[in-house]
């Protein structure tokens, strides 16, 4: 088994988790994993392994894998910190940025309510990822990067477990305004209250949906 494929099966779980088709506490059984993905336990343990290090899983002795299920208190924490940290890295964006980097910004939120407006709400979420991502690309620091793209996976989780429906899209168009003027404060303003409204549209009560089976959602 050669690591590109345990890659490209990390990548694909990971992404199944992140666009809700994998939903909180359900179990991600090797053997069926290995049946949908055509290869033997071990690349799947080890994936598995990795997602539970990243806090996408969640481990359990003697009773196997499962996509995490973040407690409140764990949403939170996890905004909290998304605040922080981006918060910061706009501010620092505004003093670095440059004209070739505003457009790819500018790019990005096109897309965003290109999807949003389609009602495409996968694709929206997609976006926004990326456009949260190449902020702290742009802001030069690769740590900003690393925490950050975690944090991102941990909240498509928090979402798929406590919901949200509503769209942010504006608050995106504002920041780039703030960093077009290179307004660091405002940005900074910016990005805490736009986290703070998605931590607040989500309603904390865990609901159920069904889900596919594994052999559906990863078709080999």
């Amino acid at each position: 088994m050669s690591k590109k494929k345990e890659m490209e099966i990390y990548k694909d779980i990971k992404l199944a988790i992140t666009q809700h088709k994998l939903l909180p506490n359900m179990q991600l059984v090797e053997d069926s994993l290995a049946e949908a993905f055509q290869v033997s336990r071990t690349p799947i343990r080890n994936v598995l392994r990795r997602l539970a290090m990243e806090k996408l899983v969640t481990v359990i002795p003697y009773r196997g894998a499962f996509v995490s299920c973040p407690s409140v208190e764990e949403a939170r924490a996890v905004f909290e910190m998304r605040r922080i940290i981006e918060s910061a890295m706009v501010s620092k964006l505004c003093g670095i940025v440059v004209p070739e980097q505003i457009a790819q910004l500018e790019a990005l939120l096109k897309e965003e309510h290109q999807a949003s407006h389609a009602g495409d709400i996968v694709g929206a979420l997609d976006v926004t990822v990326d456009f949260h991502l190449k902020l702290a690309e742009l802001a030069d620091n690769t740590y900003y990067y690393h925490f950050l793209e975690e944090l991102i996976s941990l909240t498509a989780v928090i979402i798929a477990l406590y919901g949200t429906n509503q769209n942010f899209c504006h608050d995106h168009e504002d920041l780039i305004g703030a960093i077009v003027r290179k307004d660091g404060e405002q940005a900074a303003r910016i990005m805490t209250e736009h986290l703070l409204q998605i931590e607040r549209s989500l309603n904390f009560t865990v609901s159920t949906t069904n889900v596919l089976n594994l052999s559906d959602i990863f078709q080999y």
